[in-house]
């Protein structure tokens, strides 16, 4: 076959635009393919996600619910409580390493060069990737809530306004913490490592943000309890427990206050993470380390 028969057959009859939502779109969609063909990995992960949340109902068998109601949400039980706070926990952790685990697979695999090479916008790579990680993370997400509702009989309020607050709530929780996700992508892309990092990051919020327990048991430890309300997966945490356990919605005081302060740390976190990950770039183009880790 001649070389002119070849461009004839992958010509296209409509003129390729570049368009920076194309661009988004083939990302999202090159990985969302590569996610649906570890069909045993989706498998495992989710009878984890239904292990989890079933050790978790056996847990609350020995958890007195008078403790549980110092956290300020009524006479709810622990199973209903460690529910939103483990399902919103895994969310937010998944969502926020899942662009540096993708640039640490592109930096190992050798693959980083042709896309910073590319004329795609790492711009565009970022918000792929963040798109793909935020259903993935919302599968598994979902399917721990209807595990609980459904089969445990966990009693959390649900309805069109608790859902539609309950998903606002989290887009602004993951948004808060977008720019902590980019900043440490950008450490990756120079240092080449930042799995220990972003572990010991989810493991501080998990605890310090009362995934398991009340906040209140911190206030006799007022170091502890300021680092708690200091970070804004707390407040997203008690706007979606105030919302799913006491049918609240977002236009409630107690959550437009939580809904506030997350708004203001997305506003000082996500420029100083795309700071951090334009000098990642920079940093890696200038010393010529883009190909090595």
């Amino acid at each position: 076959m001649r070389v002119e028969d070849l461009i004839d057959l992958f010509r296209e009859d409509c003129q390729r635009i570049p368009s920076e939502v194309r661009h988004v779109w083939a990302i999202f969609w090159a990985n969302f393919k590569i996610f649906l063909s570890y069909r045993t990995w989706v498998i495992l992960e989710t009878i984890s996600t239904v292990a989890s949340v079933a050790m978790y109902s056996f847990m609350g068998l020995q958890v007195d619910s008078r403790r549980i109601a110092l956290a300020g949400y009524g006479e709810v039980d622990w199973l209903s409580f460690a529910l939103v706070g483990v399902a919103t926990a895994n969310y937010l952790w998944m969502c926020i390493s899942r662009l540096s685990h993708a640039l640490q697979h592109e930096v190992h695999e050798g693959t980083l060069e042709p896309i910073i090479a590319s004329p795609i916008s790492m711009r565009s790579y970022i918000i792929g990737q963040s798109i793909r990680g935020f259903l993935v993370s919302g599968y598994f997400m979902l399917g721990a809530l209807i595990v609980g509702v459904c089969v445990l009989k966990a009693p959390l309020v649900i309805s069109l306004e608790t859902v539609l607050s309950f998903v606002a709530v989290i887009l602004l929780m993951v948004l808060s913490y977008s720019g902590i996700g980019i900043m440490a992508a950008g450490l990756i892309l120079v240092y080449k490592k930042g799995d220990p990092l972003t572990f010991l990051f989810a493991s501080v919020t998990e605890f310090l943000g009362g995934v398991l327990f009340p906040l209140k048991y911190f206030e006799a430890f007022p170091g502890l309890y300021l680092v708690a309300m200091l970070m804004p997966y707390t407040h997203a945490l008690d706007a979606a427990r105030r919302i799913l356990l006491n049918g609240a919605t977002i236009l409630s005081p107690a959550v437009l206050q939580d809904v506030a302060i997350l708004l203001a740390y997305s506003a000082v976190f996500i420029p100083i993470g795309l700071r951090v990950f334009r000098w990642g770039v920079d940093r890696i183009r200038y010393e010529g380390t883009v190909a090595t880790y």
